[in-house]
């Protein structure tokens, strides 16, 4: 098989289509990085930067970057380990990989794609089923934290329309997690049954893998992914202090985490979804008792979100592009 592959696919031939694939990456962070460089207010970045002791918010901010990345590697290394005997430092180039792939993709679904890159092909079937794993683990921090968030946030919003009290809706994000749990994962393995049996695919591994996965370790994993969601909530909750939008501590965090389980159930390009979150973030702060009909929020709001997309996305994925481009160079 491996021969025909190369008769098909030339040495020489795969090479460029690799070169045109680094150099498409490299391209989206710098269209990425003009999107944002146009729709950042440098002027009002000036003005935060000169503002006394603002600038230990924006590096706090930074210094929490490798924070958020490192729990989601460790998250990850937890559900990989049933599939993979991995290494944390290779788990940690995988996760960096993926987020240069992710940088240009929309809801970041790239990043699976990035960590394969990094792993051999016997690998990948383990690498995408523990990556999927985590991206469910995503969904305990959502239900856990951010549902309860916008629950409280969006109260007086929701009482309008609804015909009972919002109370009621609270234990909703619980209970979905639980249904997710007790039918998710048993519909996922005949899912894996119907394809080995209709496609002849060899999932073997990857159902008696699935078989492992109990609900201590993904308790686990969530504790992380939860840590993480909390570590990503206050690094945009510092940004907005520096740009002068001075939320009070629990509900601005509130707000944010709300905004995020909003949007996540919309599959936009990272721009689309920069533009997303920033219109939310507008309609509940501006209307709110901190921003005080300020129109400077407005640029506050967006020059937060701009800058977390920065922080978050663009600046790790430059070191995970490389750790991708030398992989292929060793194999």
């Amino acid at each position: 098989m491996s021969k025909v592959r190369h008769k098909v696919f030339p040495p020489s031939l795969r090479q460029w289509a690799w070169r045109l694939f680094s150099l498409a990456i490299l391209l989206a962070f710098a269209w990425q990085f003009y999107q944002l460089s146009k729709k950042l207010d440098w002027v009002a970045f000036g003005r935060a930067l000169a503002r006394p002791g603002q600038w230990r918010l924006l590096l706090l901010a930074m210094v929490l970057m490798p924070v958020n990345w490192w729990l989601e590697a460790r998250k990850w290394h937890l559900l990989l380990r049933v599939f993979l005997p991995w290494p944390f430092s290779r788990t940690w180039r995988a996760v960096l990989a993926g987020v240069s792939v992710s940088a240009a993709t929309p809801n970041r679904v790239g990043e699976i794609g990035g960590r394969m890159l990094v792993a051999q092909r016997e690998e990948w079937p383990g690498v995408v089923t523990s990556s999927v794993l985590g991206s469910a683990c995503q969904w305990i921090a959502f239900l856990l934290l951010a549902w309860p968030s916008l629950m409280w946030t969006a109260d007086l919003l929701l009482q309008e329309y609804l015909p009972f009290s919002v109370r009621w809706l609270w234990p909703l994000g619980p209970l979905l997690l639980l249904a997710g749990w007790w039918g998710g994962l048993p519909l996922l393995l005949k899912f894996m049954n119907w394809l080995e049996s209709r496609w002849k695919l060899g999932l073997e591994e990857q159902r008696q893998g699935l078989e492992k996965v109990k609900l201590s370790l993904m308790l686990r994993a969530g504790v992380h992914a939860c840590l993480r969601f909390s570590v990503y909530c206050l690094q945009l909750y510092l940004l907005l202090w520096f740009f002068g939008l001075e939320l009070p501590l629990w509900r601005g965090l509130a707000g944010i985490a709300a905004i995020y389980l909003v949007q996540a159930g919309i599959p936009l390009p990272p721009g689309l979804n920069l533009v997303t979150r920033t219109e939310l973030g507008m309609l509940l702060w501006e209307s709110g008792p901190a921003a005080a009909a300020d129109p400077a929020n407005a640029v506050a709001i967006l020059a937060a979100f701009t800058s977390l997309f920065a922080v978050n996305v663009l600046l790790p994925a430059l070191p995970g592009y490389f750790l991708v481009v030398r992989n292929y160079d060793k194999s």
